[in-house]
């Protein structure tokens, strides 16, 4: 079985490369990373088997919530967008909610222990995703 496909939004260089090596060295995940909105519409378009969104809420010239609206348009997903964020997570739940954001992990300035918590969230998803 090939490893789950993450398309990864992150625009920290530093964090992306943390996180993306972490998911595919010790979580055995296959991931892209992108940092911007109209990157992520282009991978969408260019790989078939993007199979989660994993996305920071801060993002340049937009947010992880605003992303996921444009993705999915409506409150039933077609691809589960998890948002990592280092903001309280109570102002955004709703609208991400709406939104169509499926998950949510706090990320710290390090993104170190976090990794084990979005890894299994993915896990939590994907598993979601496909019992349907």
């Amino acid at each position: 079985m090939a490893a789950p496909h993450v398309l990864l939004v992150e625009d920290s260089e530093f964090m992306a490369t943390r996180v993306a090596e972490t998911l595919e060295e010790v979580h055995d995940f296959y991931v892209t990373t992108v940092d911007t909105a109209d990157d992520v519409r282009a991978a969408l378009t260019e790989y078939d088997d993007i199979e989660c969104i994993v996305t920071n809420y801060e993002l340049p010239e937009t947010n992880g919530v605003k992303l996921a609206a444009s993705i999915n348009g409506r409150s039933e997903p077609e691809i589960p967008i998890i948002i990592l964020t280092g903001r309280e997570l109570e102002p955004i739940a709703s609208d991400a909610i709406r939104a169509g954001v499926t998950e949510f992990v706090y990320k710290g300035d390090h993104a170190t222990g976090e990794m084990d918590v979005l890894a299994n969230r993915i896990d939590l998803v994907l598993k979601a995703y496909s019992d349907r």
